[in-house]
C-alpha cells in the first residue's frame, strides 16, 4: 500500500489490516469490534486468546482476561449445527476454569448490536469491571440506561 500513490479504500483497508493484526480474523470479529465493543466503550478483549487444555489448545474469539468473560462469535461456516457439540464442550471447559462464555451470531452484531453490548457490559460489571459503557450514536441505544 505504501508503494501505491492512489489506492481505492486505503483508509478502510488500513483499519481492517490493523484489526486483523490484533486478531479480528473474520467479518463477525470485525463487526464485534466496530459495532459492539468500541462504540459502547467496552474494554478491549484479547482476540484469539489461546487457552491450554489437556486435550490441546483452544482459541477464544474475545477474552476479557481480567474478568473471566469470553465472547464467542458463531457464524454458520465455522459453526455448522452438526458440530456445535464442540462449542458446548469448550463452554463447559471454560466454565470449569471460571470463564463465562457468551455466544453471539450475525444478528446480534447487526440490528441487536446495542443489546449485545449491554449484555457484555452487564456480565463484565458483574465480574468486576469498574468501567461504565456508553451509548453509541444509534437512536435508542439500549446501553443508555446503564450509565449509573
Amino acid at each position: 500500500m505504501e508503494a501505491r500513490k492512489k489506492m481505492r479504500w486505503r483508509r478502510e483497508l488500513t483499519l481492517a489490516l490493523a484489526d486483523a493484526g490484533e486478531g479480528a480474523l473474520s467479518l463477525l470479529e470485525y463487526r464485534y469490534v466496530h459495532r459492539v465493543e468500541r462504540p459502547h466503550g467496552l474494554p478491549a478483549a484479547r482476540r484469539q486468546a489461546r487457552i491450554r487444555q489437556r486435550t490441546g489448545n483452544r482459541y477464544l474469539d474475545n477474552l476479557y482476561e481480567g474478568y473471566g468473560v469470553c465472547s464467542e462469535l458463531d457464524g454458520t461456516a465455522a459453526h455448522p449445527a452438526d458440530e456445535q457439540w464442540r462449542d458446548k464442550r469448550r463452554d463447559n471447559a471454560n466454565a470449569a476454569k471460571g470463564i463465562v462464555t457468551l455466544r453471539f451470531g450475525l444478528g446480534d452484531l447487526g440490528d441487536r448490536r446495542c443489546d449485545t453490548a449491554a449484555t457484555v457490559a452487564a456480565v463484565l460489571r458483574l465480574r468486576g469491571w469498574p468501567g461504565v459503557p456508553h451509548p453509541c450514536s444509534r437512536p435508542g441505544c439500549s446501553v443508555a440506561g446503564m450509565t449509573s
